[in-house]
């Protein structure tokens, strides 16, 4: 009897699972599809599964997380506030070079009291000193220093001859000392031309010359506050001021003291810090 060859069928090929489930639909479960019963003949019944909802928009880059996914140290930092800058660096910064140095700032008190002792004397050299400095600081201000400062000594010069006449005529009585000539005043009236010294302030009023002078120097202090960037209710008020000169004896003083005091405060908003030192003289 012959032997009946055996032949080894070969193992179907798998197909793809796209195609099995376009030729057998019916065949694939969908989610949530019951199965059906076992020996019945009806088809499987499926349940209505809720919507899923996809993002459809634009995908992150690659190689950037999304920006629920941020770490906290990726986020971008806050920006600082911007300061604007003051209208003197403001002009400082644009290449204003009609701006030169500030000048010295000086104790008003200090100033006063030189004043004062030096009979005048050192009120002179204040005066020719600020003019000088705020010339220098705006270069469009037409100051000339030297002609300023002597029309406001002259009416100085003045009271202050009658004042050393009056005081000869005093000490020449006191000594029992004899005139070559006659002075023509007593020694009552020389008592009151000594005093002559404090009357300064109102020969400066008199003389047109030297109140255009004071007026102009203080007008001078406006303009320095105005380019320092003060505000004018802040700013010195030079027809105003110089009315100061007719308050007896310390009229003039204080005058001094206020326009050296709007100047530290010009100067110190005009200049870069660290702050110049207070001079004492």
């Amino acid at each position: 009897m012959p032997h009946a060859t055996r032949t080894k069928e070969k193992p179907e090929p798998v197909a793809d699972e796209a195609v099995r489930a376009e030729a057998k639909p019916e065949e694939v479960d969908s989610p949530g599809a019951t199965p059906a019963a076992h020996g019945s003949g009806s088809a499987p019944t499926t349940e209505a599964s809720p919507p899923v909802w996809t993002y459809s928009g634009p995908s992150a880059p690659a190689g950037r997380r999304p920006a629920a996914e941020a770490k906290p140290e990726e986020a971008a930092p806050r920006a600082r506030p911007i300061v604007p800058p003051s209208d003197a660096e403001r002009r400082r910064t644009a290449g204003d070079m009609s701006l030169g140095p500030v000048g010295k700032r000086r104790s008003p008190v200090a100033v006063a009291i030189l004043s004062a002792v030096t009979l005048g004397v050192y009120a002179l050299v204040w005066h020719r000193r600020v003019n000088t400095e705020m010339g220098d600081f705006d270069t469009r201000m037409h100051v000339r220093p030297g002609r300023s400062t002597l029309a406001v000594a002259l009416p100085w010069v003045l009271g202050l001859i009658v004042s050393l006449a009056g005081a000869a005529r005093i000490v020449f009585n006191v000594a029992h000392i004899a005139l070559p000539f006659d002075p023509h005043i007593t020694v009552f009236q020389a008592y009151f031309a000594a005093g002559s010294i404090l009357v300064v302030p109102y020969l400066e009023l008199a003389l047109s010359l030297s109140a255009v002078a004071i007026v102009m120097t203080l007008e001078r202090v406006r303009i320095v506050e105005d380019r320092a960037g003060l505000t004018t209710d802040v700013q010195i008020k030079p027809a105003a001021d110089i009315w100061l000169l007719a308050v007896p004896v310390v009229g003039g003083l204080m005058m001094v003291q206020r326009a050296q005091r709007r100047l530290n405060a010009a100067w110190e908003a005009a200049m870069p810090s660290p702050l110049a030192r207070i001079s004492q003289y």
